[in-house]
Parts: structure tokens; sequence; C-alpha cells
């Protein structure tokens, strides 16, 4: 615990530097200020939330690779605790583009009707987005460790680009997720971890 508490930290100090947050609060006006009010009432749509809902494994997994230091050993409860933390700050982002994007939506139609998100499918596409980033953190986490920090890198992009076309392809059945899903995500992830306890020795 008391590392996970240190990691987290870590982590909050690398966020809290005055470029990184000037960074995330142009993201926050892009992403739950400016988007929600350009599509207005359409940005409530399951598909656009759902979306919005699996976006942490676009923050999860580069901080988890920033994380690791190069040429220095790392114990395993290190190695977790970075993912851990990571995959927590991914949902934080996440959750407060979700939320200010809602609140923008609500607020620039005040006074007119509203209709309400599809909660549980966001609930569905959210546990599924927990999932897909806790696995590509800890195989971000698992590649950094085993080869180095630029491999990691390199293996995310190319699964970023992936996912990217894998969404224009099959995007209208993101809002179709459930969780076997979710639960298949993190059973591959628990396999990531246990080859990152390996790699840890």
């Amino acid at each position: 615990m008391k590392t996970l508490i240190s990691e987290i930290g870590i982590l909050a100090s690398r966020v809290g530097t005055a470029r990184s947050i000037l960074l995330h609060l142009a993201l926050l006006a892009a992403f739950g200020v400016w988007i929600p009010y350009v599509k207005g009432v359409d940005f409530l749509d399951s598909q656009v939330l759902g979306a919005y809902a699996c976006l942490g494994l676009l923050f999860a997994a580069p901080a988890t690779v920033q994380a690791f230091p190069p040429n220095f050993a790392t114990s395993f409860e290190e190695a977790w605790a970075r993912v851990f933390s990571a995959v927590l700050y991914g949902e934080v982002v996440t959750a407060a583009f979700i939320g200010a994007g809602i609140a923008t939506v609500y607020w620039t139609h005040r006074g007119r009707f509203v209709p309400q998100p599809d909660w549980e499918t966001l609930a569905r596409c959210a546990l599924f987005g927990l999932g897909a980033a806790a696995m590509l953190a800890s195989l971000a986490a698992l590649i950094a460790v085993r080869f180095s920090r630029r491999a990691a890198m390199l293996c995310l992009r190319v699964a970023f680009f992936g996912l990217l076309v894998l969404y224009f392809e099959r995007g209208q059945r993101l809002t179709e997720v459930g969780l076997i899903d979710a639960a298949a995500c993190l059973v591959v992830a628990g396999l990531f971890i246990e080859l990152l306890r390996r790699a840890c020795r």
C-alpha cells in the first residue's frame, strides 16, 4: 500500500507541473466543452458517450510507460503500482471529460428538453473502457520492463492506430459491449501482470 501511495504521488507530481496542467485544461476545454457544445444533444448519444468512456486507455498506457525510468531495475510491487496509478489517472480524466461534456450540453440547452443519456449503456462502456485501459497499461509496462520504454511507446502507437481503424470500422458496435467483454479484458490484463511479475524477478 505504501508503494501504491508513493507511485500515485509521483504521478500526481508529474501531472501537476504548469505545462501538464495547461495541457489538461486545453484537453478538457476541447473534449469537455467545445465538442459537446458543437454536437449539442447529439453528444448524449450512446455511441459518442461510449467512445468517451473508453478514452482512459489513451492516457493510462502512455502514463504507465513514462513511469518506468530507463536503465533502472524495477520491483514487481513498483511495477503493478505504476500500472494501477496510471489506470486510475486515465479513468479520472475520462470521468472529467464525460462530466464536463454532459454538464455543457445541459447548460447550453437549459430551458429546453434534453434527453437523458442511456446510463446503463454508458456504465457498460465505462467498465469495458476500464478493462481495456488495464489491459493496455499492463502490456505497456511489460514491454517497458522486458525491452525498453521506446519499444513500449512504439507498440502503443501501433495499438492506437489499430484501435482508431477499428473504431471507424466497427464503432457502432461499441454500445453492445457488456460485462463479458470487460471481464475478458481484465483476464488478459491479469495475464500481462503475471508475465510482468516474472519479468521483474
